[in-house]
């Protein structure tokens, strides 16, 4: 099964994405002083699951804040349906996490995500009313055409249905830009849909919270969640074991969840997921994340709970499972 990145999506680039936290990541900003920009290269792929170190890898590896401009094409494309899904509107539970992160609001949503070492990617976005997250094939070379798969989030309508899914190409770039602050990288790129129509255009910079080192005793603990499919809204607190990463939790439905977590690439915020849920019919979520701690400071206030962001895809569905610390 495609492994995922998590990569949200919005209307504003913001060198704050990562916030005050002490992490000694290089600026965010896509307009650095004095900086300049040359095309990075690929230098080869990584493992994404198992734990890990990786110094090398995709040209647009990184966890990244910046702005998304939907095109019309993004409320007509053509698509399959999500087996399932009766809901007729989008909800943004659990969502608007992620887009208040880089300092989005509901009106102006911003762009959130993450692409790792081995090139695996995955984009949340809203466009309109809809949420919808991109699952592109690996990103491994600094200019890319790939196709990508849309999935409608939380009952949004994709490919004319809702929590239906469409499948296009995501071309673009990633760049290198040095200023007085350091190096940044800088993702860039447009959608298309199954018709070739134009969805969306991303300009993104990589955030400074993408050089946190990553362990499972950093995420251990318990945290709770709200996600929809099929119309459904699912509620559940799930426990993150610190050493074996494993993933075991229930929700107030009988429902019963399972599951890991590991760390592929020890020396940045990368997380890779996985999710069963016993009223899924049984269907494995793969896909990966990042970890924020509370106190962390982004441009819309203080994270009062340390918060794990991740982007899953299965089958025909996706979701974005935002973990919130219970405690």
């Amino acid at each position: 099964m495609k492994k995922t990145a998590l990569i949200l999506l919005a209307a504003s680039a913001l060198s704050a994405c990562g916030g005050s936290d002490g992490s000694n990541g290089g600026s965010s900003s896509s307009g650095s002083s004095g900086g300049s920009s040359s095309s990075s290269s690929s230098s080869g792929s990584g493992s994404s699951s198992g734990s890990g170190s990786s110094s090398s890898g995709a040209a647009a590896q990184g966890l990244y804040c910046g702005s998304f401009t939907a095109s019309v094409a993004s409320s007509s494309s053509s698509g399959s349906s999500s087996s399932g899904s009766s809901s007729s509107s989008s909800s943004g539970a659990g969502i608007s996490s992620a887009l208040t992160f880089c300092g989005g609001t509901a009106s102006s949503p911003v762009f959130f995500g993450m692409v790792e070492a081995d090139g695996t990617a995955v984009f949340f976005t809203k466009q309109s009313s809809n949420f919808v997250l991109y699952a592109p094939d690996q990103l491994t070379d600094a200019s890319f055409s790939v196709p990508v798969t849309a999935y409608g989030l939380n009952g949004s309508t994709v490919g004319g249905t809702p929590g239906g899914t469409d499948n296009g190409t995501f071309k673009g770039s990633a760049t290198t830009s040095t200023g007085l602050s350091g190096s940044t990288t800088n993702l860039s790129g447009t959608f298309t849909d199954a018709s070739n129509n134009i969805v969306g255009f991303l300009a993104a910079s990589n955030a400074a919270a993408w050089n946190r080192a990553s362990s499972l005793a950093t995420v251990a603990g318990s945290y709770s969640a709200t996600f929809i499919v099929g119309g459904t809204t699912y509620t559940p607190t799930l426990t993150i074991d610190g050493t074996s990463g494993a993933i075991s939790g229930s929700d107030s439905t009988g429902c019963t969840y399972g599951g890991s977590v590991a760390t592929p690439d020890t020396a940045h915020n990368d997380y890779t997921v996985s999710l069963t849920s016993s009223c899924l019919s049984g269907q494995t979520f793969n896909g990966i994340g990042a970890f924020f701690p509370a106190g962390l400071t982004n441009p819309n206030g203080v994270l009062s709970k340390a918060e794990l962001k991740v982007g899953l895809t299965g089958g025909s569905t996706g979701i974005y499972l935002n973990l919130t610390a219970t405690k």
